[in-house]
């Protein structure tokens, strides 16, 4: 098998999985099945992927890129603050719940050193957010009576309050909406 065939079946493997996570939950993660729906015999599955709990880890880092990079790229390409932090809400609120609730509820849960690894990427991004709020208070477009890390550690953990909560995923989404606009706003950013 090609070096190139191998990394496309592990690529496909990792999305049919991550789909079934998804859907299913991570109890739901089957690899007999997991190895029918790719077309492949249990042995050769382990053979791409190595272990479930490798496979798991792929998975949560494949989460992390898909929502937090993504979410959090207004704050690298917009320099209004309530443009881009609107452009952020819109983006975690719109797709990237299912997966955060997947990562904290279950992976972090089942595989304690999988956060570990994602925690380590998600400082490098979250600090080019702290950064640009700081960088918009020193240019006097946010409050300057306020501590901006304080702020953040806030949002961050009404953000695990709620996702570790066990609400649906609509209500899920109301609170935090809520919460987040009260924050925001009391930062001195004025949402749409």
């Amino acid at each position: 098998m090609a070096k190139s065939d191998k990394v496309e079946i592990q690529e496909r493997v990792t999305k049919v999985a991550m789909d079934m996570m998804l859907k299913f939950g991570l109890k739901g993660l089957n690899m007999v099945e997991l190895a029918r729906e790719c077309g492949l015999a249990k042995a050769t599955l382990y053979k791409i992927i190595g272990t479930k709990e490798d496979l798991v880890r792929e998975i949560a880092f494949e989460i992390f890129n898909v929502n937090m990079i993504k979410i959090l790229e207004p704050y690298k390409s917009n320099n209004d603050p309530a443009k881009a932090t609107q452009e952020f809400l819109d983006n975690y609120l719109s797709y990237a719940i299912a997966g955060q609730k997947v990562l904290i509820q279950q992976i972090y849960k089942e595989y304690p050193l999988i956060e570990k690894d994602v925690d380590e990427k998600y400082e490098d991004e979250i600090n080019i957010v702290y950064a640009k709020y700081t960088e918009w208070q020193e240019q006097g477009l946010i409050r300057q009576d306020i501590n901006v890390e304080y702020c953040i550690d806030a949002l961050e953990s009404l953000n695990d309050i709620y996702i570790t909560r066990h609400y649906s995923e609509e209500e899920t989404i109301n609170r935090l909406r809520a919460a987040f606009r009260c924050m925001i706003m009391g930062m001195g950013i004025s949402l749409k």
